[in-house]
């Protein structure tokens, strides 16, 4: 009993972070909605 409980409780867990990974949106943000000071800092990362 209390194995299958464990056994549960690991796929609920799995399903939870399964879902959490795919709900996860990559937004991406363009060159020309940035400003100035968002554009220097990233180039100054870069270099």
């Amino acid at each position: 009993m209390l194995y299958q409980i464990g056994i549960v409780l690991i796929i609920v867990v799995a399903a939870i972070m399964l879902s959490k990974k795919l709900s996860q949106k990559d937004e991406l943000i363009f060159e020309d909605e940035m400003d100035k000071d968002e554009l220097k800092k990233i180039d100054d990362e870069i270099n």
